[in-house]
């Protein structure tokens, strides 16, 4: 089931963005992807992708668009309460043990 994301980022304008930046044409990324012509205008045409073909768009510009498209996801990760218990947990033993006189 495929649903429409909201301000969603258009890969291929990042990917067209990318390859002006370069100096790269469609038909040099296209040699450097060791794809066919026709097949780069399908990837700059479309503005998502299946995800091996983003990886080999990665490696053919070296920039990881993974982390790109992944910065534009404005989620705050929750604090796991069990892992926020054991940082706690944790620091206070560290301040125990520097009072007995430890790790010095």
């Amino acid at each position: 089931m495929r649903r429409k994301v909201k301000n969603s980022v258009a890969i291929n304008e990042l990917i067209r963005f990318e390859m002006k930046r370069q100096g790269l044409s469609a038909p040099e990324l296209a040699y450097k992807m060791n794809i066919g012509l026709n097949s780069m205008y399908h990837i700059l045409k479309r503005p998502s992708m299946q995800i091996d073909r983003l990886w080999e768009v990665c490696e053919a510009l070296q920039l990881n668009f993974f982390k790109v498209l992944a910065d534009e996801i404005n989620i705050t990760n929750p604090v796991d309460p069990q892992m926020d218990q054991l940082q706690q947990e944790n620091k206070m033993l560290r301040e125990v043990i520097q009072l007995l006189g430890g790790n010095k």
